[in-house]
């Protein structure tokens, strides 16, 4: 999937339902949100966070941290709370505008858009604590691994990062609707005089469209591309720059069966910023 379209499908997704394919369902699919509700668990997440962070990194500055993938800003906000300034950084513009919205009561919790395949926008050691979950699972391989690299690239010397990825994901990411869609395409043709000179393909292409169509207006989503990394691949990337791994944690958050990982780094002190 090529950067532009990625960035193209999570502003369609923004656009329509922003909190509901940020937290899904147990089918992958958008549920409805309360906003407290939805904010409150953001608060919840990076509560456990700073909890792991006073055991890993006690004496960790609070100055900058970052946000990638940060969609509406529902972690963003509260480690706006944790931290003296914090980025939220999205490839969505719809994400980025809600974003910008619901949070701009905030002073020290700004949100800016990310096209690239790089953060070209933050030198290298900007940031004291980088946090991304549920994010780099939605991302290519090839681009996952630069971003990894990336993510070290902007933490501080003496920073933490934080990042979760499962295991390759063995379900194919466009199947979601496949079984459904094929049954509303290859249904019999009715036999009308208008669809008897009408040529076969011409029929089936007109149900791709209108199945696309339906599934659009009642909110669902037709694909949610998800990836993954297997753990050695990851510690591969890990290894060709600065980064030490402090910690691998076991995870699940990103709701299939596959093995996932959360992987606790630093960045030596002896690092050039």
């Amino acid at each position: 999937m090529r950067w532009r379209h990625t960035a193209r499908y999570w502003h369609e997704l923004g656009s329509r339902n922003p909190f509901g394919v940020i937290l899904t369902g147990p089918d992958l699919q958008p549920r409805e949100w309360d906003t407290e509700e939805f904010f409150r668990l953001g608060a919840q997440d990076v509560a456990y966070v700073c909890e792991q962070l006073a055991q890993i990194k006690p004496d960790l500055r609070r100055g900058r941290a970052l946000d990638f993938g940060c969609g509406v800003g529902r972690v963003t906000r509260a480690l706006a709370a944790q931290f003296d300034s914090v980025v939220g950084v999205d490839v969505a513009r719809s994400m980025i505008a809600t974003a910008r919205r619901l949070n701009a009561s905030i002073p020290n919790c700004t949100f800016r858009l990310n096209h690239a395949g790089r953060l070209r926008a933050f030198a290298a050691g900007t940031f004291d604590f980088v946090y991304s979950r549920l994010v780099l699972q939605h991302i290519p391989p090839r681009a996952a691994a630069r971003y990894i690299q990336e993510l070290v690239r902007v933490l501080a010397p003496g920073g933490v990062l934080m990042f979760q990825i499962p295991e390759p994901l063995e379900h194919d990411p466009d199947a979601l609707f496949s079984a459904e869609e094929r049954a509303f395409v290859d249904a019999p043709i009715a036999d009308t005089p208008v669809k008897r000179v009408v040529p076969r393909w011409i029929i089936h292409l007109y149900r791709h469209v209108r199945f696309r169509r339906i599934v659009r207006r009642e909110g669902r989503v037709h694909r949610m591309y998800m990836f993954g990394m297997t753990r050695d691949a990851v510690l591969d990337v890990l290894r060709r720059t600065e980064a030490v791994v402090l910690r691998v944690d076991a995870d699940r958050s990103h709701g299939t069966a596959e093995a996932g990982y959360v992987y606790w780094i630093t960045k030596r002190a002896d690092a050039a910023r």
